[in-house]
């Protein structure tokens, strides 16, 4: 059963990475793969910058490893094909990430209350949904929304689609914080998986309106 906490609310938003799918660790590596071939300190510093910038569209972070990290100009040929390889890669690892514990109950029960559920991610938008429908989760969703439009474009999208009605954010980087705040909705930090720095954990933690471990934690046992 869902919790009282989460009945009040219209519009249930969720990031995907580390919410909905552990899959968190395993893009990071596909980051560090991504960009093989490079100097070990380059991949290892672009690894680190993408640990700290979860959320963050991998279009925008493949642009700042040309100026950032391999210190050379942008070239469009080799953007492209990074971002190629990045997407190979993370459609393997969608498909065999686990989904996060209680994950799945508590979108069925949210779905029989007829919440309006839908997905805001700094994860490429063709390729969630493909997966979401793949791994059976797209029938819980109004809609599944990511990159290139980034997370804030994506939340406002949502909420103007249901006008005065309340709305929470559920998400476990600052990214997703950050989204809730400059919208003026609540907050939950789901912190187990996430792979931000102790001081942006810390920072989720005193700006949510509740902290959670994983989903489990908003269902009353029965």
């Amino acid at each position: 059963m869902v919790s009282d906490l989460l009945t009040q609310y219209d519009v249930v938003i969720f990031d995907c990475d580390g919410v909905i799918v552990d899959v968190n660790l395993l893009k990071c590596e596909a980051f560090g793969k991504t960009v093989e071939g490079y100097p070990s300190k380059v991949v290892n510093d672009f690894v680190s910058h993408c640990k700290m910038t979860f959320g963050v569209s991998r279009y925008i972070k493949f642009k700042e490893f040309f100026s950032d990290y391999a210190k050379k100009p942008f070239n469009e040929e080799e953007y492209n094909r990074l971002l190629n390889k990045y997407s190979i890669i993370c459609n393997d690892v969608y498909k065999v990430a686990k989904i996060t514990p209680g994950c799945e109950i508590l979108l069925s029960e949210l779905f029989k209350q007829k919440k309006n559920l839908y997905v805001a991610s700094g994860s490429d938008e063709k390729e969630l949904n493909e997966i979401f429908k793949i791994r059976g989760l797209s029938k819980y969703f109004k809609g599944v929304f990511g990159s290139p439009k980034n997370k804030l474009e994506c939340a406002t999208n949502i909420l103007k689609k249901h006008l005065n009605k309340k709305a929470v954010f559920i998400g476990d980087a600052i990214s997703d914080m950050k989204t809730a705040k400059q919208l003026g909705i609540d907050f939950i930090y789901m912190s187990n998986y996430t792979v931000q720095s102790a001081e942006q954990d810390l920072l989720c933690r005193d700006g949510a309106t509740l902290v959670i471990s994983t989903l489990e934690e908003l269902r009353i046992a029965q």
